[in-house]
């Protein structure tokens, strides 16, 4: 029976069913793309990570090692299972020149800026492997190369690398793509490339500087941030001149990209089940309206209206039940776009059987939430009584009041104001809709546009400036900063230069609220913590006062306005804790002071620099580079953002795309259904225009207006929507994943997004209303008017 109820309302009204169906199909499709993508993300990690198995605990480290002492500290320590000492040839991009086997063309690594590493394969323990998660082994002349340069530079197997380091020249045969379970996204700022021992033994010492990674695997990975205050804490000396990663940090590094597009996409997801449910109400709503008569009878004749009301449940049923079945078959074989980058990033993985069946359940749950709501909807037939129905004609629909004030506004068009006064009524959907569409395209495009822009290094624990020039901690420390500050000084002269910052960083311990010791890098300096952006209070003024990160301050158990002592040197130091910001380096946990605890050794040296006004200024930067050499790193912020944060808001970006085409296709066809519903339930009073010789063209702008006055302060409000929760929504995000970050703030709306974006989805809002009224011209007046 409700096969036959809703072939014949198909045939009636095919546009509305489709639409809808269309709408189920869609929800369906990102409910269970996005459950997908999440399971095969968190399935790849683990897969890989369970042959890779990265470090619990990771302390990076240049300069002599004493490993007697680092064997002595983990025999003595408590849950140790395993640990190893792994040495890295580090080299800089200009030393690596790729010659392709085809073209023979070359290019060289130069604008590289991730940290490069040559190594060779461990026996067991943070292992390289191959796309399938093979254990990688390179023959003698071979060389492997991680995969996420790939997203930089076509470097293709089969093409040649040759290293050129002081006297050494050696040429590599790319043999393979490498799958880094440690360093598999850019911002881990490191990367790695594999050789053979053999190669290795012969370049180790010879090329390049050499670093250590020091790992150690515990029982439980949960114990690595107490081995790393032990660690820091201990006796023995150990080495510790770089940085400290946890196995969580790593872990959150390595899926961030993907997890923050699986939360656009989800947010995509949400929207538009919140929109189809709208559309599906005002649907139910119209179709309650047309059949008001056939209610009347029906409860005249004693049907209840639990039996009504399955009539119209039993449609909704079956054409949800199609929606649902298409939806999944259409989200299985989608999410293999979704999940692109997370193939290239981890290597191939399949899914169980178990999944599949996990998302019939998502499927389903999408289904009941639907009926539910329907349900809901159709309860207002409870409500009717039989004389609402057949006598006094009284339905679903809120009764107007219409205040003429049309005569009083003469300088105004009979249609506009014509227009003015219908939008107040049963236009909510298209305000809605606006209002949603918006937001849901502008969220995404404003958090790129926020990424992208140098004012985002106010969440990396830095001021925005022009150019960062590093100086790591190694041999004769103190004498490159001050050649590096004698060069700044004669740049500054030149007019290359305008002002700059020195930052002195140093690695001392802080006693937490139990009255343990924690390690923590402190930036000291007269310009410490200045032009960075704080959670709470400011930047360090006197002496006696020290800014936290946000995580260092939960760490250590304090808050703003609180004392903390800074142990140096053994002596106790207490200082203010005058501010709390954001940060992301360092694991997010760092500090800054203008005290230069002068008994602390250094562990590196930063200077930031403003550009000159001379035009050729940025050109000069490249000479700066030349001219300090390898042991300092030189780049400019917009490339260090764009680099280590590339490869999140390529993600982001596309998923901005994809919002932007779901929104226009949602404009389109819930305004068309929209229409077509209104037209067919106003087509009396539309023929009675015409019938008087009201001009189509003046019905045309009647039906129009309303629809853009709706849709106009939909979009405003879609906006200010955007600009009010969208930064908000970000910051819960950014905070639940423990990255240092707690509370963004977008930049400033570009011309784009204020006037590009509300135009384009407005003019798409006009045209599908001005195509949908032509409906108008092909009522009959004599079926209206017969006399």
């Amino acid at each position: 029976m409700y096969y036959k109820i809703l072939s014949n309302d198909f045939r009636k009204n095919p546009g509305k069913h489709f639409i809808l169906l269309l709408f189920m199909t869609l929800s369906v499709t990102l409910a269970v793309s996005v459950f997908l993508m999440l399971v095969q993300l968190f399935t790849s990690i683990s897969s890989m990570y369970e042959t890779a198995q990265p470090p619990h605990f990771l302390q990076m480290h240049r300069g002599e090692l004493n490993q007697d002492a680092i064997d002595e500290f983990n025999r003595s320590y408590p849950g140790m299972e395993y640990w190893q000492t792994v040495p890295m040839i580090d080299l800089v991009g200009d030393e690596l020149t790729v010659i392709s086997a085809q073209t023979q063309e070359q290019f060289i690594l130069t604008d590289c800026r991730l940290d490069i590493s040559l190594v060779k394969q461990n026996e067991t323990y943070d292992v390289l492997l191959d796309r399938d998660r093979n254990i990688l082994t390179m023959k003698k002349g071979e060389i492997g190369v991680p995969v996420i340069l790939l997203e930089q530079y076509d470097i293709r197997i089969g093409d040649e690398i040759c290293l050129q380091c002081g006297n050494t020249d050696k040429h590599f045969v790319v043999a393979d793509y490498v799958y880094d379970g440690q360093m598999n996204s850019t911002l881990c700022s490191s990367t790695r490339f594999l050789i053979s021992d053999d190669d290795f033994e012969e370049l180790f010492g010879q090329v390049g500087e050499t670093e250590y990674l020091i790992e150690a695997y515990f029982a439980n990975s949960d114990m690595a941030g107490e081995y790393q205050s032990a660690y820091e804490e201990s006796d023995y000396h150990l080495p510790k001149d770089g940085q400290a990663v946890t196995y969580t940090m790593i872990f959150l590094l390595s899926a961030m990209t993907d997890i923050l597009m699986a939360m656009v996409f989800l947010l995509i997801g949400v929207i538009l089940l919140m929109v189809a449910m709208i559309c599906l109400r005002y649907t139910i709503l119209a179709k309650l309206e047309e059949d008001l008569p056939e209610i009347g009878t029906m409860k005249a004749v004693g049907i209840p209206a639990k039996g009504i009301r399955s009539l119209y449940m039993g449609e909704i049923r079956i054409l949800m039940g199609i929606g649902c079945v298409a939806g999944y078959a259409v989200a299985i074989p989608a999410v293999s776009f979704l999940t692109g980058h997370i193939s290239r990033t981890f290597g191939r993985c399949r899914l169980g059987m178990i999944t599949y069946i996990a998302t019939v359940g998502i499927a389903l749950l999408v289904y009941g939430m639907i009926l539910l709501f329907t349900g809901k909807v159709l309860n207002r037939l409870r409500k009717v009584t039989v004389v609402d129905a057949l006598v006094t004609g009284k339905g679903f629909a809120k009764e107007r009041k219409t205040k003429d004030g049309i005569h009083k506004a003469r300088r105004l068009s009979v249609n506009l104001l014509l227009g003015m006064q219908e939008v107040r009524h049963g236009y909510g959907i298209i305000f809605a809709l606006l209002m949603i569409v918006t937001f849901l395209v502008t969220v995404p495009y404003r958090m790129v546009q926020t990424m992208e822009d140098k004012a985002f290094a106010a969440y990396m624990g830095t001021a925005s400036y022009d150019v960062a020039i590093e100086i790591e901690q190694g041999e004769n420390l103190e004498e490159r900063m001050m050649k590096a500050e004698q060069l700044i000084q004669t740049e500054q002269k030149n007019g290359y230069a305008d002002c700059y910052a020195k930052l002195r960083r140093v690695r001392l311990q802080a006693e937490d609220q139990e009255g343990k010791l924690q390690g923590i890098h402190i930036d000291t300096g007269e310009e410490a913590g200045k032009g960075i952006r704080y959670l709470a209070g400011h930047a360090p003024a006197t002496a006696t006062e020290i800014a936290l990160s946000c995580l260092m301050a939960e760490q250590l158990g304090k808050n703003q306005g609180e004392s903390v002592v800074i142990i140096c040197q053994d002596k106790e130091q207490e200082f203010l804790i005058c501010g709390i910001y954001q940060d992301v380096t360092s694991g997010g946990k760092t500090a800054k002071a203008v005290y230069a605890f002068p008994e602390a050794e250094a562990e590196k040296y930063a200077f930031e620099v403003n550009l000159g006004e001379k035009p050729d200024s940025r050109e000069r930067v490249a000479v700066w580079r030349e001219e300090l050499g390898k042991s300092y790193t030189v780049e400019y912020m917009e490339d260090f953002i764009g680099q280590t944060l590339g490869g999140v808001t390529a993600q982001v970006r596309q998923a901005a795309y994809t919002a932007f085409v779901i929104g226009i296709c949602l404009i389109g066809m819930i305004v068309m259904l929209y229409m077509n519903l209104r037209i067919a339930r106003e087509a009396g009073m539309l023929a009675g225009k015409k019938a008087v010789g009201i001009p189509l063209s003046d019905i045309y702008r009647q039906e129009l207006y309303p629809v853009l006055l709706a849709g106009g302060l939909g979009t405003v409000s879609g906006i200010v929507l955007a600009g009010v929760a969208g930064d908000r929504l970000f910051s819960t995000f950014f905070g639940m994943l423990g990255l240092g970050i707690k509370q963004i703030e977008f930049v400033p709306m570009s011309m784009m997004m204020c006037v590009v974006i509300p135009g384009l989805l407005l003019a798409v809002l006009g045209m599908v209303t001005i195509v949908s009224c032509r409906q108008i011209k092909a009522i009959p007046i004599r079926l209206y008017f017969s006399e």
